[in-house]
């Protein structure tokens, strides 16, 4: 992993994001890396590229055990750290149960963010840099907390339709990030091939080196601040090549 995120900021990359779970979702054998472990072996590893979360699951633990975490890896990172939070959704109910955690109800989780949120900004101190908090999720009563309480509001494989209706409808945070699925292919043959061997794209943003960019710009145009990609296979040479310079 840190190799991976001093490849990432060779390339020109702004920032990695790490997940934050207890075991594979998707029933393949891998490991999983504990969130705050992983989150400092990068930051001992790199120097100015920023380093996150997307996301922590607040009700997983105490809100003074993820500040004094989140706090410490800010100071010593440098003022890099973005934490991201979220409530935890229906496909992390099996990892509390499997760990002993209380799972709650949707409006108990959604308090363990606000008190997390809290604790954090509790424990900053004047002349510490201020930890950039977002909150991720697509309900409504994630998208106002944001608003409220945050720095930025993360919503996942969404589409343009839906955060225009969103942002018309309803404040949002100072900072809007997308984070999602990338396909990226040279041109259209090698996509489709691309698109085979997966089998399913839903949830996917496709696209190749001449049409990713304009699907990029029109999020950015729905309210798009900041982009947290990842990208399936290996293409983030391509992507850092022939996509960033062109966004």
């Amino acid at each position: 992993m840190p190799a991976a995120a001093v490849r990432a900021e060779s390339l020109g990359f702004d920032g990695v994001f790490l997940f934050d779970h207890l075991f594979p979702l998707d029933g393949k054998d891998r490991p999983i890396v504990e969130s705050f472990v992983a989150l400092g072996s990068v930051v001992a590893a790199t120097h100015e590229i920023r380093v996150g979360t997307l996301v922590l699951r607040a009700p997983m633990r105490s809100p003074q055990t993820t500040a004094r975490a989140v706090l410490t890896a800010q100071a010593l990172g440098g003022g890099r750290i973005v934490c991201g939070l979220g409530a935890a959704d229906s496909l992390s109910h099996p990892e509390f149960d499997a760990y002993g955690i209380t799972f709650g109800s949707v409006e108990e989780r959604l308090s363990k963010v606000s008190e997390t949120i809290e604790a954090i900004r509790r424990g900053e101190s004047p002349v510490s840099d201020r930890v950039p908090i977002w909150v991720g999720g697509t309900s409504r009563a994630v998208q106002d907390l944001a608003a409220r309480s945050a720095d930025g509001w993360n919503v996942w494989a969404v589409t343009t339709e839906w955060l225009t209706e969103r942002r018309r409808d309803a404040p949002v945070a100072e900072t809007t990030s997308w984070g999602g699925q990338v396909l990226l292919a040279r041109d259209e043959t090698d996509l489709a091939e691309a698109v085979a061997r997966r089998g399913s794209t839903r949830g996917v943003l496709t696209g190749t080196v001449a049409t990713l960019p304009e699907k990029l710009r029109q999020l950015a145009e729905a309210g798009i601040d900041e982009f947290v990609l990842s990208l399936l296979g290996d293409t983030w040479d391509l992507f850092a090549a022939e996509v960033l310079p062109v966004l």
